[in-house]
C-alpha cells in the first residue's frame, strides 16, 4: 500500500480536488428537489392568494434556478470525472513506466532468463489492475 501511495503523492491536489468536486456536486444534486419543493408549497397550493402573473413570474423564477444548479451538478460531475481519470492515467503510466525502467536496468542474462513478451505482459497487467482498483469506488 505505502507503493500505492509513493506513486499517486504527485497527483494528490487532483485527486482532493476530484473529491471536492464530487460533494459539490452531490450537494447540488439535493438542492433541485428543495427548489421543487418551493414551487410545490409557494405556489402550487397559494393558487387563491396571489395573483396569475406573481404565479408565473415566481415559478418561472425558480425553474430557471432549478435549471442552473441542475446544470452545474452535472458539469462539476463531468470535471470531477475528468480529473479523475486524467490521475489515474499518469499513475498508471509512471507505474508502467517505471517498470519498464527497472526492466531494461536489468542484465542481459537476467533478461534473457524471462521472456519480454511476459515482462510487457506483466507490466500491463499491473497498470490496468492499479487503475482498475483506483476507479472502483469502494476501494477507499
Amino acid at each position: 500500500m505505502r507503493i500505492l501511495w509513493n506513486y499517486l503523492k504527485p497527483y494528490q491536489w487532483l485527486a482532493v480536488l476530484s473529491l471536492l468536486l464530487a460533494g459539490i456536486s452531490q450537494v447540488l444534486a439535493l438542492v433541485d428537489p428543495i427548489i421543487f419543493g418551493k414551487i410545490i408549497d409557494d405556489y402550487a397550493t397559494q393558487r387563491g392568494t396571489k395573483t396569475d402573473a406573481e404565479l408565473v413570474s415566481g415559478v418561472l423564477v425558480l425553474l430557471a434556478i432549478a435549471v442552473a444548479v441542475a446544470v452545474l451538478s452535472r458539469l462539476t460531475k463531468a470535471i470531477q470525472e475528468y480529473m479523475t481519470r486524467l490521475v489515474v492515467q499518469k499513475f498508471g503510466t509512471q507505474i508502467f513506466n517505471d517498470g519498464l525502467r527497472q526492466t531494461l536496468r536489468l542484465t542481459y542474462q537476467e533478461f534473457e532468463n524471462q521472456q519480454s513478451g511476459e515482462t510487457l505482459a506483466l507490466l500491463l497487467k499491473v497498470r490496468s489492475d492499479t487503475e482498475r482498483f483506483i476507479n472502483t469506488p469502494d476501494s477507499f
